[in-house]
């Protein structure tokens, strides 16, 4: 495997071999970690969906995905390193480089234990994984909803999660209810996960960056519990706690994010040129 960024690779220097699979973790991994680990590629031999549940056996500890790359030309990017068209790589690649940039900065997000692949009999990546720490005593927030059923108190903390990440220069744009965990003992604290679709690098367009994150948030799912015009009080309430931001730019993008589709492959236009193609 090459991976594109070597960092990652120097903060995971330890491997774990099984059949047909390699997996890299940053320290020893334990007797229960590593059988469970060797279980699930046991059980990923025959190709199937992807999975995003607690590690089975070590539900209070780990996390883990599993993504299969069905089709050659994935396989060949991400066992070769190299990025799509757009100059992303392919998302299991994007989520450990950003996981692991965020979390090297400190950010309030789900940590990251590991990563791995397996491969074919012809030495391609057919399926990769990833394992983050189990963020036991959290809940999503549309779970934390369901339970609470608080709105304000849901969209606040967002909010100030929100803020967190950009304080520390990351740049979540999936950044909805259902990735923001919710710490259930302390609700005004979360962590953010799923980062495949983050930006970890400097923007110009803070205003328009801001207008999308806050539009995408009503428009995933928050819209069916909150008054539309009070959730704007609340956006124009929190812009006042960030600098240099255009206000009529700002209306303009935020407008569009609450009610329009907006591809990933478009988010990446409104982070590296402030603007949006919608559909």
């Amino acid at each position: 495997m090459s991976f594109p960024d070597r960092s990652v690779l120097q903060g995971f220097p330890l491997t774990l071999s099984h059949r047909n699979a390699t997996v890299f973790t940053a320290g020893s991994t334990d007797i229960g970690a590593q059988q469970a680990i060797q279980d699930l590629i046991d059980a990923r031999q025959q190709l199937q969906k992807r999975i995003s549940a607690p590690l089975k056996g070590m539900e209070g500890d780990l996390f883990a995905k599993s993504q299969p790359l069905d089709s050659l030309r994935p396989k060949l990017r991400v066992t070769f390193g190299r990025a799509k068209r757009d100059g992303a790589f392919d998302w299991p690649v994007e989520e450990v480089i950003n996981t692991f940039g965020a979390q090297q900065r400190g950010a309030p997000v789900a940590n990251l234990y590991g990563f791995g692949y397996r491969k074919s009999a012809l030495g391609l990546i057919q399926e990769y994984f990833i394992f983050t720490e189990m963020l036991d005593g959290y809940l999503n927030g549309l779970e934390w909803l369901k339970q609470e059923r608080d709105i304000q108190s849901l969209i606040q903390v967002s909010f100030d999660l929100l803020r967190a990440l950009h304080s520390k220069a990351i740049v979540h744009m999936d950044f909805w209810a259902n990735n923001v965990m919710v710490n259930l003992e302390q609700p005004t604290l979360a962590k953010a996960i799923d980062l495949e679709n983050c930006f970890l690098t400097p923007s110009n367009h803070l205003t328009e960056i801001l207008a999308f994150q806050f539009g995408f948030y009503y428009r995933r799912e928050i819209f069916r519990f909150v008054i539309e015009q009070d959730y704007d009080r609340m956006v124009q309430q929190e812009l006042g706690k960030y600098e240099g931001i255009d206000r009529s730019r700002f209306e303009q993008m935020y407008t569009i994010s609450k009610h329009e589709n907006i591809s990933r492959r478009a988010r990446r236009e409104i982070f590296h040129n402030g603007t949006v193609v919608t559909g």
